[in-house]
């Protein structure tokens, strides 16, 4: 398992690559990246959302995703 840095560069790696490769006017890198981060936190808040109404509730999983959060602010 990545850890949350890990997950948090990954995230927004991949979504950085969507949007530069894409036909859109996101053609300044920096650019692409707020909205790559914005996008990855979106992300992470939807996994902790979805874990915390799942009947299989782990509170370690959620803390992990708080954590990706906290490292994609720090980006």
């Amino acid at each position: 398992m990545m850890t949350a840095n890990e997950k948090a560069n990954d995230l927004v790696n991949q979504y950085r690559m969507i949007l530069m490769n894409e036909d859109t006017d996101c053609g300044n890198e920096i650019l692409c990246s707020l909205i790559a981060i914005k996008s990855a936190k979106i992300t992470a808040n939807e996994m902790i959302k979805y874990i915390s109404e799942s009947a299989d509730y782990d509170g370690y999983k959620v803390r992990y995703w708080k954590d990706v959060i906290n490292e994609l602010d720090a980006l």
